[in-house]
């Protein structure tokens, strides 16, 4: 066998073990020690033998002996194994009581639920143990204080463990679901932050091209100008790299009207002909108004990027009970692939219960986003 082949199969062999430890932990915590604490009860078998000697003593020590495979061998068992163990151990009691007035002990050894037992599973053997001692001591026409203290301990204080068992379950649901709810937490935060930068650094290194090539061109003829447009690139950089920090941190809020003439601003740059239409908006809650602050950042992006248009409309209003958002221009719109920006884009409006639709025209596209006003409106 390779090294390889050892350590894989080591390694195996250690994560059986730490499984095996980890249930095994589980069901000692849902059993108050598991088999072993439990054995403190045999000391009751003892209390009627101070007075006698010889077979009583003999009796009691061979039926010990005979117990406690049968017991560690069903604490974690369930099913048929359960059940056989369960009833010879019940068995131990009913032959041992000729010799020991306790040996009902058993009895409650073979009723007391396992720590693998299903729950219908304990609750029958409760009962049954239960039943099964009361048919004994009426046949025997023993004390009914007998069957009293028993049935106490095997009712109150089995259903008592059933009980503490379902609490424990639930705790460790809750706990797994608080874990879950933790992950799909820090899942959608990373999602966020991968939106909120693909649309930053795609408009903002957009604009970045676009007057850096613009300051190439003019360098030879008009450097004073050529300088103004990179200091605008340092002034759009610096910019950039504030808002990427905000944006790590959930800190970013792009205002929606300031986004539409950001986006103007490129698409202007870019050498493009604009219209840009704002309305009186109404207020609106941080979250509609972020979604649709980055849909005309990533609509505009996108334009200069692919569209190879003319000229671009941009226009904001309100329509009925929404605020609308729509975006024209006239270049191609085959074979429109959906890509990190318009999945985003999507995602952010049906978030805000918003919606998000393209057309294609005769020539280029429109884009119309959408939130409903009465979803999106500040609370006074």
């Amino acid at each position: 066998m390779s090294d390889d082949s050892k350590q894989t199969h080591w390694q195996r062999w250690g994560e059986r073990l730490r499984t095996s430890a980890r249930a095994h932990d589980e069901h000692e915590g849902d059993n108050h020690g598991g088999p072993w604490l439990n054995l403190i009860y045999l000391a009751f078998l003892f209390l009627p033998l101070h007075r006698e000697l010889g077979i009583s003593w003999i009796a009691t020590g061979i039926a010990i002996a005979l117990f406690l495979p049968l017991h560690f061998g069903t604490f974690y068992a369930s099913g048929p194994k359960l059940w056989i163990g369960s009833g010879l151990i019940f068995l131990i009691g009913l032959l041992l009581f000729p010799y020991n007035a306790f040996a009902h002990t058993f009895f409650i050894y073979a009723g007391f639920p396992g720590a693998r037992a299903k729950m219908k599973e304990s609750a029958a053997l409760i009962v049954l143990a239960t039943l099964g001692a009361f048919a004994y001591f009426s046949w025997h026409d023993l004390s009914g204080i007998y069957f009293g203290v028993l049935s106490a301990v095997l009712l109150g204080g089995g259903f008592a463990v059933l009980g503490g068992r379902v609490n424990a379950a639930s705790r460790r649901a809750i706990a797994g679901k608080d874990q879950e709810i933790a992950s799909l937490a820090k899942l959608a935060e990373r999602e966020r932050i991968a939106r909120d930068l693909h649309d930053l650094l795609g408009h903002t290194l957009s604009l970045i091209a676009i007057k850096a090539e613009l300051a190439h061109k003019l360098v030879a003829g008009d450097a004073e100008r050529a300088a103004g447009e990179m200091r605008e690139v340092a002034s759009v950089a610096r910019s950039a790299l504030a808002e990427v920090r905000q944006a790590i941190v959930g800190l970013r809020s792009v205002g929606l009207v300031d986004a539409a003439r950001a986006a103007d601003t490129m698409l202007r740059a870019a050498g493009l002909r604009t219209e840009l239409s704002i309305a009186a908006l109404p207020a609106l809650s941080a979250a509609s108004e972020h979604a649709m602050a980055q849909a005309v950042l990533e609509a505009s992006t996108n334009i200069v990027r692919h569209a190879d248009a003319q000229s671009v409309r941009i226009a904001l209003a309100v329509d009925a009970e929404e605020l609308v958002l729509q975006v024209e221009d006239d270049g191609r719109a085959d074979d429109i692939v959906a890509g990190h920006g318009l999945r985003g884009m999507r995602e952010r409006l049906q978030a805000v219960a918003g919606k998000l639709e393209l057309q294609a025209l005769r020539p280029g596209l429109q884009l119309r986003a959408s939130v409903p006003l009465a979803a999106s409106a500040r609370p006074a």
